[in-house]
This record gives C-alpha cells, structure tokens and sequence, in this order.
C-alpha cells in the first residue's frame, strides 16, 4: 500500500535539527501536535498497513517567511528509511523555483512537486509565477501534487485553491500529471470533470470536513462520484491519501475499504496507480 499524501510535521528530529521548524507548523500550517519521534510516524504507517508514503514540504518563503519542512529535510528522511519518497517544494513566487527544482531534483532524488496556491499564496494559473515551475515539472517528468480545495490552515486561502484553476494549466501542459489531493472538496464537481476530460489528473481520497473519514469520503462518493463512476471512468487516477497527521492513517484506509469497491479496484487506488504515477512497474 502507498500513501500519496503525508506531512512531515510531526517528525521530533526534524524539530531537533531545525529550531524555527515548531513555528512555522504552528503559524503556517497550523498545526498544535506535540512532535513525535521518526518511529512514531513508521508505526502509524505499520497500523494502516502502508508500505511506503510520500512526503510533501511547502515552500511558504515569500508568503511567510518559511518552508513547512524543506527539501533539505525531506532528504535527510529518505536517507533514514526507505519507507518514505520525497517530493520536492519551490516557492512559485521566487524566479528562480524552476532552477531549485531541478537542482533538488537531481541532488537529493526526490520524486515529485508539492506546491499549495492557499498558503504560498499565489494563483495557479498565474503564467508568469507558476508556469515555469510546472514547465520544469513536465520537463523532469515529475508528477505535481497541487493542493485544491478546503485549506485547514488559518493561514491558508482557499479562494486560491479551486480546481478549475487548473484548465489553462492543463491545456498548457498536456504531459503534465497532476495530482488533486482531497477529491478537491468542496469542489469536489470540477476536481472529478477535470479528471474524467483529462486523463493526467489524478485525484487523493484524504477528503475530511464532517465526521470520520469514512463517512466524509462516503458522502462524497455518494453524492458526486458513485462507485460506478470510479470504477467505469476513473479506475487509474484515483490514489490513496490520508493527509496524515491531520487524518489517522489506518483510519483513513478502512475509509476507503468501507466503500465496498471490487478487489481489483481496491488495489488500484492503494497500490499500482500510485505506482503508475511514480514511474514503477506495476505487477
């Protein structure tokens, strides 16, 4: 099992290594947990029976002032586990992100790009800020996890979230794989129209506002998916997410298993489509 969507921000060490990291959790992505030890963040991982996880950083230095963990970070992790992939974060508003990105990409053999417009604050369709950072993307055959929908942060403007931000994007950059992290609720109608037009999109099921997340992510496939759809139109490009430590990973993937899909589906979402966005062979 994979889990396409973690942060890093409860990771002790990292605390340890990096004084500033504690307010930039707090401030910036607002999050109050107490740090907790690698192993802590593992054993979540062993409970949910997730093999591997991506973890993202956020590149808020214009914005804040910070980076809620840094690619230097997320390079030290991999270097402690196997179990973790890297994605990389640039700050969209720097002109040179493109050239971080490919410096990082190549020094530190991170995977992807995590970028979120609400809190870096910048627009996704902006063509003189963002479009070099997706065109370095698409060069290095990186896939892009873009933040969309409802940002828990205080810090976080979800104005600047809206999937259908995305279409110039898109049609812009046709070999880019884009990733919607939380089915891109509220927006959940535009995040699934985009993914069915456009067989790049791929779209995380770490969807909470209300509840469990079993009964969010079932009212959103209740309500604007259906199982159907999934399984007809949306088979490939559906990813398991769990947005931990918002979310309890183990939680997270009994939200998915609740939804009653066929085996094979099932194993697509937890395993091969991440595989498949990640460039490895799928069994």
């Amino acid at each position: 099992m994979i889990d396409i969507h973690t942060h890093p921000v409860q990771v002790g060490e990292l605390f340890e290594r990096d004084p500033g990291l504690r307010a930039a959790v707090r401030d910036v992505f607002g999050l109050y947990i107490a740090p907790q030890p690698l192993a802590t963040y593992l054993g979540h991982l062993d409970e949910a029976g997730i093999d591997r996880a991506v973890v993202l950083p956020i590149d808020c230095t214009t914005a804040h002032g910070a980076t809620v963990v840094s690619n230097e970070q997320v390079a030290w992790l991999m270097e402690q586990t196997d179990r973790v992939i890297g994605f990389a974060s640039v700050d969209p508003s720097d002109p040179g992100a493109p050239e971080k990105l490919r410096r990082d990409v190549a020094e530190y053999g991170l995977r992807g790009l995590k970028l979120d417009p609400s809190l870096q604050r910048f627009a996704i369709d902006d063509r003189e800020r963002a479009f070099p950072v997706y065109a370095a993307a698409q060069e290095l055959g990186l896939p892009v996890l873009i933040h969309c929908g409802m940002s828990w942060s205080p810090a976080g403007r979800s104005s600047l979230a809206q999937p259908l931000l995305l279409e110039p994007v898109l049609e812009a950059f046709p070999d880019l794989r884009i990733v919607i992290p939380h089915l891109g609720w509220p927006w959940v109608d535009e995040a699934v129209m985009l993914a069915i037009k456009h067989r790049n999109v791929h779209l995380d099921t770490s969807v909470l506002f209300s509840g469990t997340p079993s009964e969010s992510l079932a009212h959103v496939v209740e309500r604007s998916l259906g199982r159907e759809l999934i399984d007809r139109s949306l088979p490939r490009q559906v990813l398991f997410g769990s947005n931990y430590p918002r979310v309890d990973p183990k939680r997270a993937a009994w939200a998915v298993k609740d939804l009653g899909l066929r085996p094979k589906l099932e194993r697509r979402i937890f395993e091969d489509n991440a595989r498949a966005l990640l460039g490895e062979e799928v069994a």
